[in-house]
């Protein structure tokens, strides 16, 4: 009997034991949030379209304020259940473009980063954010590629053509720049100088000769240049003069390129950013792609996307704008829909070439990213003979600045 009561009593303690370690367990650690609150604006990453995107972190959740290009909307839940872990590390589900959540990770950088990595692969995996957001100038400078060669030939008879199939090889300058073409001869004849893009089999960016002018037997031609574009070259022996043959004659040629650190950007998709309260330079040149070079082309299109963290309307001010061209100018939503606008005249024309003005949405805008058209018209000489001037927009860029208004 007492050995059954002393087991009992043993079990007893065994049980009171074992409850009270279970309930003097310590609770697992909570690590603070508070390094994490408040605005983190994207700036890196493998979706560099979502740069820009404003994230605020209230509590364990941070909600989309600006979606900048992204495919989130004000108000979206991007960041939940926010969680801290030791070495200022922190895991949480993260809001994917397909509206499904996913495990993620940040980390808290020293420089007070954000470096986040998302669990499933893809473009937007890896981002990074900062506090304080600077605007993003997506300005590429790079060293313009001038450089000038020449071509001996030689005919043999009257009617004699030389065909040099891509002979002005394709730059690699993104803003383009324009060639300049001479052809002359050892005998004293009307030369013939046909250019055409390499791409075209139909008509010709220049053909004729000198005939009539005050030089009659050097034919010269100068035009503009796309970039990745090559041009052929045909040297016609066109003069019925008696002289003896073989004619001897030479083509020099010669690239003058020009910096755009903005292209390209001849589409909306291409669009570059711009800082607001910078003076901008670029240049409306437009070069041939084809054998011809109308309004209204690809070519003719400038886009820049700026962005807008309050509420306020976009205003675009030319401050430079080249006496051979007419700019006009749209702001647009950032689905690419026109925006109403006011105009206001600086000098000059607003319809005439080399006229300055300031663009001005009618309306106050919400915070996002916006897009500036630049659609290059007026005269726009695109290919000049002989001793013609060159135009004033192939030397001269256009300058404006952006500024947001009430």
């Amino acid at each position: 009997m007492k050995t059954t009561m002393k087991f009992v009593c043993l079990l007893f303690l065994s049980l009171f034991l074992s409850c009270s370690s279970e309930d003097n367990d310590p609770a697992p650690q909570q690590y603070s949030l508070d390094n994490i609150q408040g605005n983190w604006y994207r700036v890196g990453g493998n979706n560099p379209d979502y740069n820009g995107m404003l994230v605020n972190v209230a509590n364990n959740i941070g909600t989309v304020n600006i979606p900048s290009g992204s495919a989130f909307s004000i108000g979206d839940i991007k960041w939940k259940d926010i969680i801290g872990q030791e070495d200022k590390s922190f895991n949480y589900k993260e809001l994917g473009s397909d509206s499904n959540y996913y495990d993620a990770s940040m980390k808290l950088g020293i420089d007070d980063t954000l470096r986040i990595s998302v669990g499933n692969s893809g473009v937007g995996n890896e981002q990074k954010w900062v506090r304080v957001y600077t605007e993003w100038n997506e300005c590429n400078p790079y060293q313009v590629g001038d450089f000038s060669n020449f071509k001996n030939g030689t005919w043999q008879a009257v009617n004699d053509s030389d065909s040099y199939p891509g002979l002005l090889t394709s730059v690699t300058d993104a803003g383009g720049g324009y060639y300049t073409v001479t052809l002359t001869n050892d005998s004293g004849i009307i030369p013939g100088l046909i250019i055409k893009s390499s791409n075209d089999n139909s008509g010709a960016i220049s053909s004729g000769t000198a005939a009539g002018t005050n030089t009659p037997t050097v034919r010269k031609s100068s035009f503009l240049v796309y970039p990745g574009v090559s041009y052929d070259v045909e040297a016609i022996y066109s003069s019925y003069i008696n002289v003896n043959h073989p004619v001897n004659y030479t083509i020099d040629y010669k690239f003058t390129g020009r910096m755009d650190c903005y292209e390209p950007n001849d589409y909306i998709e291409e669009a570059k950013a711009i800082p607001k309260n910078e003076v901008i330079e670029a240049y409306a040149i437009t070069g041939y792609i084809l054998n011809s070079n109308q309004s209204g082309s690809s070519p003719t299109f400038d886009y820049y996307k700026v962005q807008v963290f309050e509420p306020a309307k976009l205003k675009m001010e030319l401050m430079q704008v080249p006496t051979s061209v007419k700019l006009r100018v749209n702001l647009l939503k950032p689905d690419g829909v026109i925006l109403g606008v006011n105009y206001e005249v600086i000098s000059g024309d607003l319809n005439q070439d080399g006229g300055v003005f300031s663009t001005t949405s009618n309306l106050v805008l919400q915070p996002g990213i916006y897009f500036v058209k630049v659609d290059v018209d007026g005269t726009r000489d695109t290919v000049i003979n002989q001793d013609d001037s060159i135009p004033d927009h192939w030397d001269t860029p256009y300058k404006f600045k952006v500024t947001t208004v009430n």
